[in-house]
């Protein structure tokens, strides 16, 4: 009777290798892209899978922090002119 063990360490190689395939699959898919953006600073949006960039709430309201105009100032309008 033949001995099975050489098919049995075929079918063990075999699935090892599609595991370490798809490890490697889903951490260049998923998880690379998160560090990458992390390390410059954004933010992961995991639902859209977006590096966002993290806006200052100044930006939009124009209040001060710290006691320093983070936005310039709206320039003034324009005198009307004297005929």
């Amino acid at each position: 009777m033949k001995s099975r063990i050489p098919q049995v360490q075929m079918i063990f190689l075999a699935a090892f290798v599609i595991v370490c395939a798809g490890v490697f699959t889903y951490e260049a898919l998923y998880i690379w892209p998160i560090e990458r953006c992390e390390d410059h600073g954004g933010w992961w949006d995991t639902l859209d899978k977006v590096c966002a960039v993290p806006v200052p709430i100044s930006q939009f309201t124009g209040r001060t922090v710290g006691g320093k105009l983070l936005v310039a100032p709206a320039p003034k309008p324009l005198a009307k002119p004297t005929h």
